[in-house]
């Protein structure tokens, strides 16, 4: 059964930098193709059936002219705002990602939290490859474990054990897969504060589901890190009108509401 609606975000909308790049027509033009996309199976693509919405069709559909509409897809193609395959077939990664997780909802998976935390954990072995400085002795080890007494786990059950927080296979990670972004040179008390909090909410998330050690949240970093390494805007190569692009970097990465926001996705294109 099809829903009758979708979540929609308008700071989102209001805020999001590809998007504000493309003129007033290419914005409505783009919120149409979401309406359709709701429609379009498989959800979140630019489909009628089995066939793709072309140019030609899209004009007709949104009452355009052929030659405007064009203009404005390559506004928003120009500026990420959408991906095609190869058959020509557009779709938002947002609508398609917001589906998944619907669906693992749906599923009734109990694993606690937000589904865009969790990582397979059998895929931990990779990491070992991934990160290339190991914690001395002296330091925290990934392996050890101590008892957060500031983490009240769901429904009431017991304090979970979770690994000390790993600060140079995290820097690492970042530098492994985002290395374009600037690199750490100063891990100062304020950025080590930062990276505590996230280590020690991702891996009481994880821990929901099974015993973990360092390995099992550095995989999660891991995994976090690619996921940004995907987004045009965070890694700077969508340019704002005065022609600037804006480029994160780890501290900014771990601040809590930036962190959030790119686990939910909200800066790898709006709807």
């Amino acid at each position: 059964m099809k829903r009758p609606s979708f979540q929609f975000y308008p700071a989102d909308w209001l805020r999001d930098t590809a998007l504000r790049s493309c003129s007033m027509g290419a914005r409505g033009l783009w919120i149409d193709m979401i309406c359709y996309m709701h429609e379009g199976n498989p959800y979140g693509h630019l489909k009628v059936g089995n066939k793709v919405i072309l140019p030609t069709n899209l004009a007709s559909m949104a009452g355009a002219a052929l030659q405007d509409v064009k203009g404005w897809l390559d506004e928003l193609g120009q500026s990420g705002v959408f991906d095609s395959l190869p058959d020509g077939t557009i779709f938002s990664k947002r609508m398609v990602r917001d589906e998944s997780l619907r669906e693992i909802r749906a599923a009734g998976g109990k694993l606690g939290g937000n589904p865009a935390l969790k990582v397979n954990l059998e895929d931990n072995h990779k990491v070992e490859n991934e990160v290339k400085q190991k914690s001395t002795p002296s330091s925290s080890s990934s392996s050890s474990f101590s008892v957060n007494t500031n983490i009240c786990p769901p429904d009431g059950g017991p304090e979970v054990k979770i690994p000390d927080c790993d600060h140079q296979g995290v820097k690492d990670l970042y530098h492994l897969h985002l290395p374009t972004l600037r690199k750490v040179e100063v891990w100062n008390a304020a950025r080590q504060g930062y990276l505590r909090q996230r280590w020690r909410e991702v891996a009481t998330e994880l821990a929901q589901a099974k015993p973990i050690d360092g390995k099992d949240v550095l995989a999660w970093w891991a995994q976090f890190f690619r996921h940004i390494s995907q987004s045009k805007f965070l890694v700077g190569k969508v340019n704002n009108k005065d022609g600037r692009a804006f480029t994160a970097d780890l501290e900014w990465i771990l601040k809590p509401s930036n962190f959030a926001k790119i686990v939910e996705g909200k800066y790898h294109g709006a709807h």
